[in-house]
């Protein structure tokens, strides 16, 4: 039985992408139009819009400039009767994407079980935390301002197609955003690399490339999958919580008597010494699967 991950890669070779592709350079991995007909649909999107309890900030629209303000999109004529000012009207929610926004729909999988299946499944193949998003956007619109993200996406398109730009530009993972210098974007698009990624297709793009999209002559519904491998400080906080971590993390390090800090430089050490050999250990990676209600 071929993997969900290798699924989501199509033909090319598992292998060969972790070692050429991974966290170096974006890829289109090319697919049929029908190949996410059985995982999510823009059928399955309408049944959302109309059956599900719209609430924001899961449910969003965002736009180019980032001018979508909350209130553009809420019921909020009767504070008391919607007094947690965050239940969805649905009909500023689709005049906000007829003006080009881009309605956004965090952890989308949760709502749609084929959908979670195949989300889980690629969960426990790679032993790394998973999330997928739903994103539609109308035509010739703009998508969400240059940017990069912290984790790598495979962008799974379901409905139409969508133009991906993306440029290696200096970042700081560790700092916000707001703080670093965007790239220019001229009408020329210079020095933005971009592909076309059509029905079943998957778009990767690598954590820390900036990119942004826009739509054609076609609409585009698709599904960002968010891949979230362990980081070097998920393992430390992992072992702040372990003994005897835990216990020497405790100890002061403070000399009182003003001496030499001998003491900080001892225990230094010693935590050292103790995360090496547990860094010789497997990791052992937390994934957690959504509980589901069961009654007989």
């Amino acid at each position: 039985m071929q993997s969900a991950f290798e699924f989501l890669l199509g033909d090319l070779n598992r292998e060969w992408f972790f070692r050429d592709i991974y966290q170096r350079e974006a890829y289109l991995f090319e697919g049929s139009s029908t190949k996410f007909s059985h995982i999510f649909s823009l059928d399955e999107l309408n049944r959302l819009l109309n059956y599900m309890p719209l609430s924001y900030p899961q449910v969003r629209v965002t736009d180019h400039h980032n001018t979508i303000h909350k209130y553009d999109l809420i019921t909020d004529q009767d504070r008391y009767a919607n007094n947690v000012n965050n239940e969805i009207n649905g009909e500023k929610l689709m005049r906000a994407i007829a003006r080009g926004g881009t309605m956004v729909i965090d952890r989308i999988h949760t709502h749609v079980p084929e959908l979670e299946c195949f989300i889980d499944r690629i969960k426990e193949e790679l032993g790394a935390g998973i999330t997928a998003n739903g994103y539609y956007s109308s035509h010739r619109q703009l998508g969400v301002n240059p940017h990069f993200d912290r984790h790598d996406v495979f962008a799974m398109q379901i409905h139409g197609s969508k133009r991906w730009y993306f440029k290696k530009d200096q970042h700081v993972l560790s700092q916000p955003m707001r703080r670093q210098a965007t790239p220019v974007i001229d009408e020329a698009r210079t020095g933005w690399d971009s592909v076309l990624v059509k029905q079943g297709d998957v778009f990767y793009c690598p954590r820390g490339m900036w990119h942004f999209t826009q739509t054609e002559d076609e609409k585009s519904a698709h599904i960002a999958v968010g891949l979230y491998p362990m980081t070097l400080k998920d393992w430390l906080t992992d072992q702040e919580k372990k003994l005897p971590v835990a216990e020497l993390l405790e100890e002061y390090v403070q000399d009182l008597r003003g001496h030499a800090p001998q003491m900080l430089v001892q225990k230094l050490k010693q935590l050292v010494d103790l995360l090496q050999e547990n860094a010789c250990q497997p990791a052992q990676p937390k994934i957690t699967l959504r509980p589901h209600l069961q009654l007989d």
